[in-house]
């Protein structure tokens, strides 16, 4: 599997996977996908201190690409979940509803964090909820939350697109989104367009 090798076993190993909406870059550390962010976008490589200097001459990982074992000092583990990743997004760009409790993800963030990330897995496939509704499903959940410290987790979600921070929009229009507004509206319009086939 192409990747680069990383400087220590706590970084993490790191790919590339070219999308439609710009060149994504892939975390895994310990066998788990801990990133995923595209090229361009606020809070590249957060937490985990990368740039995207770092991710310009990662390898795009080939279609379908076995596990691989060991490559360029990546361990195995993390070489699985990097293609377990890449996978899942050939399946979501493909039209498909690939499911993301397939894959095994450990993102680093404050619980606060984690807890809106898990709200956002929540909301299906072609759906949206508004930070105001996510908001009051934490505070029924007896955790205090506010549309605008929801809208503060959801731009600092390390995992685009496998947690749908694209499906997190303001009452009255899109709302933001860290790959920017081009992107979220493709994302739209792509899970618009093959909501019904996959039913």
């Amino acid at each position: 599997m192409p990747t680069e090798s990383t400087p220590s076993n706590s970084d993490p190993a790191l790919a590339a996977y070219d999308s439609p909406i710009g060149s994504l870059m892939l975390a895994a550390r310990g066998g788990a996908l801990v990133g995923l962010w595209v090229t361009g976008q606020r809070f590249f490589g957060s937490p985990y201190g990368i740039n995207e200097a770092v991710a310009a001459p990662l390898e795009i990982l080939p279609s379908r690409a076995g596990s691989g074992g060991e490559s360029r000092g990546v361990t195995g583990e993390d070489a699985a979940a990097l293609t377990a990743a890449t996978s899942w997004l050939e399946q979501y760009f493909a039209g498909e509803n690939p499911s993301p409790a397939r894959l095994h993800m450990t993102p680093e963030g404050t619980l606060f964090q984690k807890r809106v990330w898990e709200a956002m897995a929540r909301i299906p496939y072609g759906h949206t909820r508004t930070y105001s509704q996510i908001a009051a499903q934490l505070r029924e959940a007896g955790v205090a939350a506010s549309p605008r410290a929801v809208g503060g987790a959801v731009g600092r979600n390390p995992l685009l697109i496998v947690r749908p921070c694209h499906r997190v929009v303001a009452a009255s229009h899109m709302g933001g989104y860290a790959a920017g507004a081009e992107a979220k509206a493709w994302l739209f319009e792509h899970e618009a367009a093959t909501a019904s086939s996959i039913g």
